[in-house]
């Protein structure tokens, strides 16, 4: 009885560890069962090659693009605070992204405002809205007649805008991510566990409108996904008692 009884209550634990932390959930922002042969209506599909069978989408970059795979949800949804849950699956793919967007902003590169990166053995938050999407950074980065100086001081103003934390998850197996967004913070969990935590004041942009995925690699190696569903959020009152907790458990 006592064995039964530390198993339910390990259970229970197991659960509640399970919920969002940083975020509360509202209305139901998009939602995808992957129950129709194509994408399309329900995302803007761009580039790569995508294909769906059996409740999974499967990208992989096309060389000639040189850039990964991406595909966004279809119509473009306002939104500001959100959480983003989503099976993923890594296939020899070297990136798995989670992009979130502004449609018409004109402050940094295709309007991008956060992401978070799923790499081998490692996850990387990034504020894209004030750090390497800049258009001020961005264009620094990208000309040939920029001085290594000028190069240099724009990556230590990056510095603080993106954050990388090593992950011990299973490659080639299945696993449940969760995002979360609420004000100027961001919080990326799998399979229930804290892993990447960002804070930096881009994240804060009042109103995204663009949600979707990027997947990139080389010798067209794959990922999948399954099983996105995205909330409206708000800010979790109790987030500021478990912060530290969390954040003390993440490894950089």
């Amino acid at each position: 009885m006592l064995c039964l009884l530390a198993v339910l209550a390990e259970a229970k634990a197991d659960i509640a560890e399970d919920q969002p932390l940083l975020a509360v959930r509202g209305s139901l922002l998009f939602e995808d069962d992957f129950s129709r042969p194509d994408l399309t209506p329900k995302w803007n599909v761009g580039l790569g090659r995508w294909e769906i069978k059996d409740g999974v989408a499967t990208a992989a970059e096309k060389p000639e693009d040189h850039h990964g795979a991406y595909a966004f949800i279809n119509p473009n949804t306002t939104y500001k605070d959100v959480i983003a849950e989503f099976d993923f699956k890594m296939n020899g793919a070297s990136d798995l992204v989670l992009n979130m967007r502004k449609q018409g902003f004109k402050g940094s590169q295709a309007g991008h405002i956060l992401r978070v990166s799923i790499m081998l053995n490692k996850v990387q938050l990034a504020d894209m809205k004030e750090g390497g999407m800049k258009w001020e950074y961005y264009n620094i980065k990208k000309d040939p007649n920029a001085t290594a100086e000028a190069k240099a001081a724009v990556d230590a103003k990056l510095k603080d805008k993106q954050a990388t934390f090593t992950t011990t998850y299973e490659y080639g197996a299945w696993h449940h991510a969760r995002a979360e967004v609420a004000g100027d913070e961001l919080l990326f969990m799998v399979d229930g566990k804290a892993v990447g935590y960002l804070k930096s004041p881009g994240i804060d942009h009042p109103t995204k409108n663009m949600l979707g995925f990027t997947i990139a690699g080389k010798n067209m190696k794959t990922a999948s996904i399954k099983n996105p569903k995205f909330w409206h959020a708000t800010p979790n009152p109790e987030w500021a008692k478990r912060r530290d907790e969390v954040l003390a458990g993440l490894t950089k």
